[in-house]
């Protein structure tokens, strides 16, 4: 699975989500000034995929992407840390090829820039668990699980007492199995649905 096409399906998913807010949509490769030293996949990232106002993954899947703009001073609280009020340094058990790319409700996807196709963790509080081999397998899972989420649920994926129906963490399951492996399966369900 290339990049190109994983972020191609990803955005035509996004756009299929009406609880999908702000802009995500693939374009042709664009120039741009990094904002901090990016690795090569997240270079082609962040080309590829114009990001604006404030995209987020809607639903169960809940996601906010970070855009360009963003993307330095969101590593603030992750790679750069303040302690007692004083400068914000790096934090010396953070590893300095992580970039944090999007947050779900304070936990993080992040990006290990130094491999070539971008193997992407989960981080919880300072627990950080494996997702997927690569950027384009994250994605492409993103894009297929929220084509099931919209097409096959409408959105409507908890029951009355707002736990995720079993139909459906099946689906979510089956999806990352098939894309991640075994591995990133059981990482992928631990960030999203715990």
């Amino acid at each position: 699975m290339t990049l190109d096409k994983a972020l191609t399906s990803f955005a035509a998913a996004f756009a299929a989500g009406s609880s999908n807010s702000g802009i995500a949509q693939f374009r042709s490769p664009q120039p741009f000034a990094e904002p901090m030293p990016l690795g090569p996949i997240l270079r082609d990232y962040y080309a590829r995929l114009e990001l604006g106002d404030k995209p987020i993954v809607g639903g169960a899947l809940q996601l906010r992407l970070w855009t360009l703009d963003e993307l330095e001073t969101n590593q603030h609280g992750w790679r750069w840390i303040r302690h007692k009020g004083g400068p914000a340094t790096e934090d010396p058990s953070w590893n300095k090829h992580w970039i944090v790319i999007a947050d779900r409700n304070g936990d993080a996807i992040i990006v290990d820039d130094s491999t070539a196709d971008g193997t992407v963790y989960g981080a919880i509080g300072s627990y950080n668990f494996k997702i997927a081999d690569d950027l384009a397998s994250f994605f492409q899972t993103m894009a297929e699980t929220i084509l099931v989420e919209v097409t096959m649920y409408d959105y409507e994926v908890y029951d009355d007492d707002f736990n995720c129906l079993p139909g459906f963490l099946d689906e979510m399951r089956a999806i990352s199995r098939r894309v991640l492996g075994p591995d990133g399966e059981a990482g992928f369900m631990e960030f999203f649905f715990g």
